[in-house]
């Protein structure tokens, strides 16, 4: 599965495709060099965005049972990096959530960043469900040894019902509750004062404006679970390859998986913006979120005795690291 490496503002709707749509995504798919083993357009629901008189854009979704694969995924080469791509991937997603679906697979080449940016991480070959093995299978005999670059396996975990996108200014609202709460109740900030709205307008425009990445997780009904964002680490030169992360989740989606959706993306993002090590400044205390981080690739680079203070006492605060 071969996509364009970005994720442009999603301003195009998606919508099911209709039988007459068949001759149209299978020229679309020998438009984008995607072979016979593509054109099972029989199979799986397919979703497209329709620039008239041709289809612009499509993707696959084939369920069985809990798992989906995800898959035909492409975009007229003529209209790459204007957004058809995402739109028509949020909509197959989209559509495996209100089918139940627990878990998304798909294949990729070369794109493993811009799935990231989706919330899909590399899974080993051991952990693929025979659904996707059986395609594999089929593909195999139809590229009759035409192989390209090996694909790797990459996995969504659909079990909380989230899908993560690029928050927008609508959504600040929740996110701001998010963040107030830890203020009142957490030492995950050391900040005291709660922040207004204004503030947390002004705090994701700076990041858009910097070109970093803020993500959200949200619910089929617009529900914010959690969200994360990056930016510099320090403002001098010699740390223009560093950035720092934060991640907060909704107290009541805790212990779900919704940190590691959010990471997915927030990483990718920061590795396709060319940083090289991304930082975790974390409550030493906060066990849980150690180790998140470490399950991530994080290793602890130190401890600060006493850094901190809030709650009228003095907290240590562990400095995590990546290298993207």
């Amino acid at each position: 599965m071969k996509v364009s490496s970005l994720l442009p503002p999603c301003s195009f709707s998606a919508v099911p495709a209709a039988p007459h749509d068949r001759a149209e995504i299978a020229a679309l798919l020998a438009r984008c060099g995607l072979g016979r083993e593509h054109f099972r357009v029989e199979t799986g629901e397919f979703f497209v965005v329709r620039e008239q008189p041709h289809v612009a854009a499509c993707a696959a979704i084939e369920r069985r049972g809990e798992v989906a694969l995800l898959r035909s995924v492409a975009v007229d080469p003529a209209r790459r990096a204007e957004g058809l791509g995402r739109a028509v991937v949020l909509a197959a997603l989209h559509r495996a959530l209100e089918a139940g679906v627990r878990e998304v697979w798909l294949r990729s080449e070369d794109a493993q960043d811009y799935w990231a940016l989706h919330g899909f991480r590399i899974a080993p070959s051991q952990a693929a469900p025979a659904a996707l093995l059986e395609v594999q299978e089929l593909e195999s005999q139809e590229l009759d040894g035409r192989r390209g670059a090996p694909a790797t396996l990459m996995r969504l975990d659909l079990s909380a019902g989230l899908l993560v996108r690029p928050a927008e200014k609508a959504d600040m609202a929740q996110v701001l509750a998010i963040y107030n709460h830890e203020v009142r109740t957490s030492t995950s900030t050391y900040q005291y004062a709660e922040r207004t709205l204004e503030e947390q307008v002004a705090q994701w425009e700076l990041k858009r404006s910097d070109g970093h990445g803020f993500f959200v997780a949200t619910t089929l009904d617009g529900r914010i679970a959690g969200y994360a964002t990056y930016g510099l680490f320090r403002p001098r030169e010699g740390w223009r390859f560093t950035c720092e992360h934060s991640v907060y989740l909704h107290a009541d989606w805790r212990g779900r998986g919704v940190g590691k959706l959010l990471m997915a993306p927030v990483m990718a993002h920061a590795r396709r913006r060319g940083f090289h090590v991304m930082v975790g400044v974390v409550d030493a205390a906060n066990e849980a979120s150690v180790r998140l981080h470490r399950s991530l690739g994080f290793d602890v680079a130190g401890i600060i005795k006493e850094g901190g203070y809030k709650f009228d006492r003095w907290l240590d605060v562990a400095l995590l690291q990546a290298r993207l």
